[in-house]
Parts: structure tokens; sequence; C-alpha cells
């Protein structure tokens, strides 16, 4: 198993293609193009998986982090 960096410091901006990701992951459709600093950084947390070359797909902790920050999200309303 890889070694994941741990408590990651995400943007908004990287949770909203996280989303994006996981839209497409979940309609088994092509992701959206993202840019190489977001991905990697998806990647080095363990929220994403390479699909194929050029295309990412949400993983398990990926979407444990979207429930997370919606949870978050929620509670500051």
């Amino acid at each position: 198993m890889p070694m994941r960096i741990m408590n990651p410091n995400l943007t908004p901006e990287d949770f909203d293609w996280l989303r994006k990701i996981r839209a497409a992951t979940d309609e088994k459709r092509d992701p959206p193009p993202v840019a190489m600093e977001i991905g990697v950084k998806l990647l080095a947390f363990g929220l994403v998986k390479p699909l194929r070359p050029g295309a990412l797909a949400i993983t398990d902790r990926g979407r444990e982090a979207l429930l997370e920050q919606d949870m978050r999200d929620a509670e500051e309303r």
C-alpha cells in the first residue's frame, strides 16, 4: 500500500475538481481534464486514482473527504 500524505489542506477549488471527478466517475463518462497541480495533489492524498493516461477516477477516500467537507459546510450555515 503506497504511503499517503495525511491531513490534506485542500482548497475550495480542489474540492470543486473532486466533485467534477466524482460526477464523471458515477456517470461512467470521461472526466474533465484537470490542471496538473490539482491532479497531483489529489493523487498524493489518495483522493483519486489514475483511470487511464490523462484521466482520474475518485476513490473511496475521495468520497469520504467530500462527505466530510459537505458536513463542515452545512455546520457553517
